[in-house]
């Protein structure tokens, strides 16, 4: 509610900016999605409605955006209602533009991975099983960029904190944990940063748009979205409690990114070097956390043959510096993802399967889908997830199963 108050005044403020004479561009979109678990209970996993209105106010230099969705949820009754999506101002000039307030801030050339793309908080609510574009969260924020002829420099200041939104307990997609026996675990609400302006988030991108590739340099001066889970171990009686106070923590990242096309095919990169990054003991009866620094690279290749193919792969490592035998996660922890695409019947029907892959616990996720548009407005989709493993974080959702189907209709 905090946050939805501050992108409204925002634009109250920046209104007197928009020049009279505005025109006005209201439009959105309907979409309804079910799915429905492929083993016992048979029970739905997801099942919503939502409706999102979008209006543009357009001026000479300068246009007011807002989106609100209201979205009807079935399953995890908490998230329906109305909510302020996004709404910002832009302004245009020749040499630079300006848009302030609630936005999404996209980083970096990785696809469905968070390598410099940590701006805007993801929504892990059902995890993996929905667009990536609703996965991201809107976040309040001045970003002003300057343009030249082949760069850009691009600030960024977020001056309201946005934590994840991680899947909420007694929900299908809650996190499931392995206890010791005579083992309870009881969690405090997470302690997030105070509203103050030493409090902000900074950023910085440095583009560069050549004829024969692109690459841009950043830095972010951030809070984990993820809260570290400090903890207190007690015992009451036969019992051992393990008492969470999860806390936000400041690091800096400093990333690069860089795109290659090379005929049929184009070349991917990013790297980013998280420093002062807070990581759980394995031990979970163990109150020390750890401290490190972190690379985390990606590479990827994009393939188009033809005839309406596309292929996309990539491969990231997520290294952790000065490793000690007693962290949860591993030294490296890598994941690989293969996008494959055809387009049919005069591009009227798209047939897609994505596929994550983690190496490490050999475990992985793909979902297959299809999508026909009867018309440019109406498009009806179906498809199924399927979560392979025993252990892991994509492995835990074994009994996850689901097919769906989907209906959208813009307006």
């Amino acid at each position: 509610m905090q946050n939805t108050k501050l992108a409204i005044s925002n634009l109250v403020l920046l209104l007197p900016v928009v020049l009279l004479g505005i025109d006005f561009e209201p439009q959105g979109f309907v979409d309804t999605y079910h799915a429905v678990r492929l083993k016992d209970p048979y029970d739905f996993l997801s099942s919503r409605t939502r409706l999102r209105f979008e209006m543009w106010m357009i001026g000479e230099n300068a246009s007011l955006f807002a989106s609100m969705n209201a979205i009807n949820n079935n399953v995890i009754t908490s998230n329906s209602g109305i909510e302020l999506r996004e709404a910002y101002m832009d302004y245009v000039s020749e040499k630079w533009d300006l848009r302030v307030g609630r936005q999404i801030i996209i980083w970096g050339k990785a696809d469905g991975l968070a390598i410099t793309d940590i701006i805007s908080p993801k929504d892990y609510t059902e995890f993996l099983a929905r667009d990536f574009d609703d996965i991201r969260l809107p976040v309040d924020a001045m970003r002003w960029r300057f343009l030249f002829d082949k760069a850009n420099f691009e600030f960024l200041w977020l001056h309201v904190f946005r934590p994840i939104v991680l899947p909420q307990p007694g929900t299908p997609w809650a996190f499931k944990y392995e206890l010791p026996e005579n083992t309870k675990i009881l969690f405090d609400n997470p302690i997030e940063p105070e509203l103050t302006v030493e409090n902000g988030e900074i950023g910085g991108k440095l583009s560069f748009y050549l004829s024969s590739f692109d690459f841009a340099i950043s830095s972010f001066y951030t809070w984990d979205d993820y809260p570290s889970l400090h903890r207190t171990v007690s015992n009451i009686g036969d019992t051992t409690l393990v008492h969470y106070h999860p806390e936000h923590h400041r690091f800096t990242l400093i990333g690069t990114e860089f795109s290659v096309p090379l005929k049929n095919f184009v070349l991917r990169g990013e790297v980013a070097f998280y420093k002062n990054k807070y990581f759980e003991p394995e031990n979970l009866l163990s109150e020390i956390l750890f401290k490190n620094d972190v690379l985390n690279g990606m590479i990827g290749l994009d393939w188009t043959p033809g005839s309406d193919w596309m292929i996309t792969t990539q491969f990231s490592d997520n290294l952790i510096f000065d490793y000690n035998q007693a962290i949860k996660d591993d030294e490296h922890t890598m994941l690989a993802t293969l996008h494959i695409s055809k387009k049919l019947f005069r591009q009227t029907l798209t047939l897609s399967t994505i596929g994550y892959f983690e190496i490490n616990g050999k475990d992985c996720f793909i979902r297959s889908s299809m999508d026909y548009a009867i018309t440019d407005e109406l498009h009806l989709l179906s498809g199924f997830d399927l979560f392979f493993g025993d252990k892991g974080m994509l492995g835990q959702y074994g009994d996850n199963d689901e097919i769906w189907a989907k209906a959208k209709y813009s307006f």
